[in-house]
C-alpha cells in the first residue's frame, strides 16, 4: 500500500511527541511492507526514522501562510516568488520565533485550515490535494483533526481515497485559544470528521474526551499503543545509588510542560537531604522564546540551591537515546492533562522509570505498564515525594526500568502501532 503520510514540523527548535510517534508510526508501516511518502507542513520535518517526500516541498509554508493571512494583498504577488519563502533555512529561523507556538492570535488561521477548500486557503488545499494525488496513494494518514480540510480537499478529487486521523492532544490548542473561537474550532472538527475513514488516538482517556467535544461516539475511535522502534534506544537496566542520582526531563523546556516544577521538586530534595551535590537534574529538548524565562528562572533557582543542571541543546535521535540511557529516572510533570506523552514510550524503551502527574494518559499506561510512579496533586511537593520514593528504593527503580522495556517489546512498539492503525482498513 501506498500511503502518503502528512507530518507538520517543528523546524528543529524543540522536542515534539507527535513528531517522535510520527517518524516512528512511519518506519513500522514501512517494516510492515508499505510505501510511506512524507509530506511537510508548516515548518521542515526531522526525519529520523522514514525517508523524506520526493520533491522535499513543505505545503503550507508557515512564513508564506502568515503573511498571506495577515495581509491578504500579497496573493496578487507572482506564487513562484511567494514560494521562496518555504525555503529551509528561513522556516527554520521562524521555528524558534516567540509565538510560533501560541494559540492565541492563530485561532481563525486554525479554523480555515479545518475547513480546507471550503474556506479562504481554498487555493492552497487545491495545490496540496494536487501533490498528494499525484502520488497516487492508497492512504492518507493525518496526525491531528485540525489537518482534515486536506482529507476533504483530497476527496473532493478522489473520493475513493482513505483516511486515517489520529486524534491527540487537540484540547490544548483550543483550550489556549480566546474564548470566543473555542466553540467555532469544535464545531469546525465537527462538520469535517467524517472525512476521516478511521480515527486513533493513544489512550481510552482521550477517545472519552475529544469525542465528548465533537459530539460522537466514542465507540467510532480505536485507541492504539503510542509505539517506537526498541531497537532504537539502549536499554541500560544498572542502578544508580542516591547520590548518583540522575534527574531527566525530555521535552519543550516550558511552564506547560512543567520544567519549572520539576526544578522547584528537585530544589526540595537537595534541602531534604535525598539529593546532594553530586546528584543532578538534566533537560533536554529545546525552546523558543516565549520560553527563555522559564529557562533561566530554573536555572538561578537550582544553582542557588547547590544543585547541578544541565541543559542539553541537542535532542535528534542520537543525542537523544543517549541521553535517556544516562539517566536514572524521568519526570516531565505536565500542568496540562495530555493524551498520552510519548516521553514515557522513550523512557520505557530505554529502561528508565518515570514519575509522572495521575492524570490524562499517564494514568492507564504507567498503571497497565509498572513502568513507573504516579503522583497526586499535581504540586512540586507532591512530586518531590514521589521522586524521593523512587531514588531511595534501587530494587524498584530497577523492577519499573525492566517492566518498561518488556512493555514496550510486546505492545508499545511501533509496528504494532502501525498494525492497528491500519486494522480496520485492511
Amino acid at each position: 500500500m501506498k500511503i502518503a503520510y502528512i507530518c507538520p514540523g517543528t523546524g528543529g527548535a524543540f522536542y515534539c511527541e507527535n513528531c517522535v510517534r510520527d517518524n516512528a508510526l512511519a518506519a513500522g508501516l514501512r517494516a510492515l511492507g508499505h510505501d510511506v511518502d512524507i509530506v511537510p507542513m508548516y515548518l521542515p520535518v526531522n526525519v529520523e526514522d522514514a525517508p523524506r517526500n520526493n520533491s522535499g516541498a513543505v505545503m503550507f509554508g508557515a512564513v508564506r501562510l502568515y503573511l498571506i493571512d495577515k495581509f491578504p494583498h500579497l496573493k496578487k504577488f507572482p506564487q513562484k516568488m511567494l514560494r521562496l519563502l518555504d525555503c529551509r533555512p528561513i522556516l527554520n529561523m521562524a521555528a524558534g520565533f516567540a509565538g510560533s507556538t501560541r494559540a492565541g492570535g492563530h485561532e481563525e488561521m486554525t479554523i480555515e485550515m479545518i475547513m480546507g477548500e471550503e474556506g479562504k486557503f481554498a487555493d492552497e488545499f487545491e495545490v496540496t490535494a494536487d501533490y498528494i494525488i499525484a502520488q497516487k496513494p492508497d492512504l492518507i494518514f493525518l496526525p491531528n483533526a485540525f489537518l482534515l480540510g486536506i482529507a476533504s480537499a483530497v476527496k473532493a478529487k478522489l473520493p475513493s481515497i482513505k483516511v486515517v486521523c489520529l486524534l491527540q492532544d487537540e484540547h490544548v490548542w483550543v483550550d489556549a485559544s480566546a474564548n470566543a473561537y473555542r466553540s467555532k474550532t469544535w464545531e469546525a472538527v465537527s462538520k469535517k470528521i467524517n472525512c476521516a475513514d478511521n480515527l486513533c488516538t493513544h489512550s481510552n482517556w482521550y477517545r472519552e474526551k475529544i469525542a465528548k467535544l465533537i459530539n460522537i461516539s466514542p465507540d467510532t475511535v480505536s485507541t492504539i499503543p503510542f509505539g517506537v522502534d526498541p531497537k532504537k534506544y539502549i536499554a541500560s537496566l544498572s542502578v544508580t545509588t542516591p547520590a548518583q542520582t540522575s534527574i531527566g526531563y525530555i521535552s519543550r523546556l516550558c511552564r506547560e510542560m512543567g520544567m519549572d516544577v520539576l526544578a522547584e521538586a528537585y530544589c526540595q530534595l537537595l534541602k531534604n537531604g535525598i539529593c546532594n551535590d553530586s546528584s543532578a537534574v538534566e533537560f533536554c529538548g529545546g525552546y523558543t522564546k516565549d520560553d527563555i524565562a522559564v529557562v533561566n528562572q530554573s536555572r538561578r533557582k537550582i544553582n542557588d540551591a547547590g544543585g547541578r543542571i544541565s541543559i542539553r541543546k541537542h535532542f535528534d535521535m542520537t543525542n537523544r537515546t543517549n541521553f535517556l540511557s544516562s539517566l536514572s529516572l524521568l519526570s516531565v510533570p505536565t500542568q496540562i492533562n495530555i493524551a498520552f506523552g510519548g516521553f514515557i514510550t522513550e523512557a520505557m524503551a530505554s529502561g528508565v522509570p518515570v514519575v509522572q502527574p495521575d492524570g490524562g494518559g499517564f494514568s492507564e499506561v504507567i498503571a497497565e505498564t509498572g513502568a513507573g510512579l504516579l503522583y497526586s496533586p499535581n504540586t512540586p511537593e507532591a512530586l518531590a515525594e514521589a521522586l524521593a520514593k523512587i531514588i531511595k528504593d534501587k530494587n524498584l527503580r530497577g523492577s519499573m526500568g525492566e517492566a518498561g522495556r518488556k512493555a514496550v517489546l510486546g505492545k508499545y512498539n511501533n509496528e504494532e502501532m502501525a498494525r492497528q492503525a491500519l486494522a480496520f482498513l485492511m
